[in-house]
């Protein structure tokens, strides 16, 4: 059994380029099902309560070419009784990073299967207690941009004046 926590977290773009397997660690809502559904998916596929909300943690590996392939295309998962529901990646890998929600599985590429432990509190912490929203960097450093050259004086009308008059 392999500890979600304990695998090398993959910090930056050239970190997941140069990465041979990856593991993408997420949470699904499952809210939307009927409560009988919900309880069967908490009870069988792994599902857990938090805030009154039932989810599921999912994993999914590939190679970076493959999970970036995938973009923008929604991953499904079906389960028992005709119940699916669909998780979207959109592609943005600096949210992926900023949000931790890929590990370096690289050393696991022997094994035929891989099994991971229930870390519940872990997966409940750092993908739904400590949530926030991404909010994109601008890469462009304001102070060492140029300014706007203002229009000098006498160049530019301006507007909502009247000219004094000297007698």
């Amino acid at each position: 059994m392999i500890r979600i926590s304990q695998l090398p977290l993959i910090q930056n773009p050239g970190q997941f380029y140069s990465t041979e397997l990856i593991l993408l660690v997420d949470v699904l809502l499952v809210g939307d099902a009927p409560r009988q559904m919900r309880e069967y998916i908490k009870n069988v596929h792994g599902g857990f309560i938090y805030d009154k909300k039932t989810y599921i943690p999912i994993t999914l590996t590939g190679t970076p070419e493959s999970l970036l392939a995938n973009a923008g295309k929604p991953i499904v998962f079906k389960f028992d009784r005709g119940f699916e529901n669909h998780y979207h990646f959109n592609g943005d890998l600096n949210e992926l990073i900023w949000h931790k929600k890929l590990y370096n599985i690289s050393g696991l590429i022997d094994q035929p299967s891989v099994q991971f432990e229930r870390e519940e509190d872990f997966i409940t912490g750092r993908y739904l207690a400590g949530y926030r929203e991404y909010v994109e960097v601008d890469s462009e450093d304001k102070m060492l941009s140029i300014p706007v050259q203002s229009p000098a004086i006498g160049l530019k009308a301006m507007k909502g004046l009247r000219p004094v008059r000297k007698d």
